[in-house]
């Protein structure tokens, strides 16, 4: 009986991690409350964002789209919600740092792929995405997704 009550639990949480309409659904991604007391080492220069945004066009832009739209939504079954949602400015700049670099789910972390400058810069062009377009500093952004 214990071995069907373990399947019948597995079957019931599977169920669970699905919305309606066929994506998976995932708990919030909360980083660690010590990250909050992360900040960027680097001064942030002209070339910051421009270097953050060939390392975003290798390495994220499949995924989150040309303007952080979450271009993935479309092409996964997993929610991938998109730089200008609230999530983002609510999140200090450790927790987006520590989210680059240990990544989730369909997302790989970049700590053994990028070095820790450009994930920093990373989260410095995450935040100027979530700006409205007008708004961005990056001089070399596009409207192209």
């Amino acid at each position: 009986m214990t071995g069907i009550r373990a399947v019948l639990v597995v079957i019931a949480t599977g169920f669970c991690l699905f919305s309606g309409t066929g994506k998976f659904v995932q708990q919030p991604w909360k980083a660690p409350a010590w990250t909050d007391s992360l900040y960027n080492p680097y001064n942030i220069e002209p070339l910051t964002l421009p270097q953050a945004q060939e390392v975003y066009n290798l390495h994220c832009i499949q995924c989150h789209g040309g303007q952080g739209q979450g271009y993935a939504q479309e092409h996964t079954a997993q929610e991938m919600p998109g730089f200008k949602q609230d999530w983002v400015s609510q999140q200090s700049d450790g927790a987006l740092y520590w989210k680059i670099r240990e990544g989730r789910g369909i997302m790989p972390g970049y700590k053994l792929k990028l070095s820790d400058e450009q994930q920093w810069q990373l989260v410095e062009y995450v935040r100027d995405l979530s700006k409205p377009f007008d708004q961005q500093k990056n001089p070399f952004k596009s409207l192209k997704d």
